[in-house]
């Protein structure tokens, strides 16, 4: 009866004109690979850092673990029922002007600069779904444009860890980094004096991309770690919601606060990368500075944190694909170089906060296409049978399918409106020559054409 249903489904994807998953990925729940035991990867790894001993004071622990979660209790997850594909709300997002404008403040004798048009993004579609699907354990892409199968959450309250905001419902993760970040906050209170980790958004339920926050987290292989030490208590939902961690940096912003960023930190960061799953370590560039000073003569670690933008009170950590699939497309790896040379000093000269607030927008037109959204299309064909699967699956609306030709020319369609509107009305349009000259269009203009070089 099983498979006569899984041949049902296939062939209805099949009508409808919708890629499947590969077989292996389609198999059942009871046929999925198993999560790997933490305890066993623990073994196979276990390490204590050299010559690092951290100095701060330690903390103590009396959270309560989730008993209810299958994560938690080793339970296995029964098999879903089955389910009609569910028809969702979904809102169009539109397209900030590029200019960084408001469109509609550019009126003339009743006229309206056309705004730049509204799509359904990939987002909207798989920020809606509640519950994972239940399918073999699958990072599908890269992690800015891809998706997760056979998800498993990080259980809320853990013995070493804490979940905020949970009304994201971003704590579900692939088998592999749920195992590894496990392992971390308990290393970390065995070794470093934690007395456990809050931990931040990791992946939805089926990955892709997210409404808010997040370019990456995909793939159900980023997670953010809070720099903020666990409170000796076991935070409410309310806390969880509203608490704000800790800013590391001290009031210029280009350089940590010691009373906030301490040798703890540094033993947390310098461990997560010790791991050699681990593939990457984004922090900002004023705690890969101080991270650089700190680290005396043990510097291989270094070379997998990188400095970049935000990242002020945590930092985001990033696993290598996991073996056995050719679907995941890891990184580039790091070249060995420890980064703290001209390279941290020019991320910095990159982050000086600004002294004045910008100066006025000038009215102009920009005509130049922004970024759209990223499209399903923009995601492999693999995410769109995973949006159908069952428990909780998704109906895709047609606005949902525009191929990428479709959407480069709805927005050359309104470039051109623009254009028109603005010749009418006696608006300049914005060069890009313009970036140079006005603040307020710098960061939104994309560089000098051939042509304006050679004026």
């Amino acid at each position: 009866m099983r498979a006569e249903r899984l041949f049902a489904l296939l062939f209805a994807l099949g009508l409808a004109g919708i890629t499947p998953l590969r077989s292996d990925v389609l198999s059942p729940p009871a046929f999925a690979e198993p999560a790997p035991d933490p305890k066993s990867v623990a073994k196979t790894n276990d390490h204590k850092l050299p010559d690092f001993v951290p100095d701060g004071r330690p903390l103590t622990f009396s959270a309560e673990n989730n008993s209810a979660s299958p994560a938690a209790s080793g339970k296995a997850r029964s098999p879903a029922p089955e389910t009609s594909a569910r028809t969702i709300k979904i809102k169009t997002e539109p397209i900030p002007d590029a200019a960084g404008a408001e469109t509609s403040s550019l009126k003339s004798d009743g006229a309206t600069l056309p705004k730049w048009p509204e799509f359904v993004g990939a987002k909207n579609l798989f920020g809606k779904v509640k519950k994972p699907a239940p399918l073999s354990a699958r990072a599908i892409g890269y992690y800015s444009r891809g998706c997760l199968s056979g998800a498993v959450p990080l259980p809320i309250d853990g013995p070493a860890w804490q979940e905020m905001r949970l009304s994201r419902n971003r704590n579900w993760g692939h088998p592999v980094l749920i195992a590894l970040i496990e392992r971390l906050a308990l290393d970390a209170k065995k070794y470093d004096g934690w007395s456990g980790l809050l931990m931040g958004d990791i992946a939805q339920p089926r990955g892709g991309p997210m409404v808010s926050g997040h370019a990456s987290h995909q793939v159900g292989l980023d997670a953010d770690v809070w720099l903020t030490p666990m409170p000796k208590r076991r935070l409410t939902r309310q806390e969880r919601e509203t608490m704000e961690p800790l800013s590391m940096l001290d009031s210029t912003g280009l350089a940590v606060n010691p009373k906030t960023f301490t040798s703890k930190q540094v033993a947390l960061i310098k461990r997560a990368a010790s791991y050699s799953e681990v593939e990457r370590i984004f922090v900002h560039p004023a705690i890969k500075k101080a991270l650089c000073e700190a680290a005396g003569t043990d510097r291989k670690w270094l070379g997998k944190v990188r400095p970049y933008y935000g990242h002020i009170h945590h930092f985001h950590l990033r696993i290598k694909c996991p073996p056995g699939f050719a679907g995941c497309r890891s990184q580039t790896p790091p070249t060995g170089d420890d980064g703290c040379g001209k390279e941290v000093d020019q991320w910095l000269a990159r982050v000086i906060p600004a002294k004045s607030p910008p100066p006025p927008r000038p009215r102009v037109v920009n005509v130049r296409p922004p970024r759209p959204p990223i499209m399903l299309s923009d995601l492999p064909a693999e995410c769109r049978s995973l949006l159908a699967a069952a428990p909780d699956p998704v109906s895709v609306p047609s606005a949902a399918l525009m191929t990428k030709v479709a959407v480069r020319k709805a927005l050359a369609k309104a470039a051109a409106a623009r254009a028109a509107f603005a010749k009418v009305e006696g608006i300049p349009i914005v060069p890009a020559k313009a970036a140079a000259a006005h603040p307020a269009l710098r960061p939104h203009l994309n560089k000098t054409t051939a042509a304006e070089k050679g004026k």
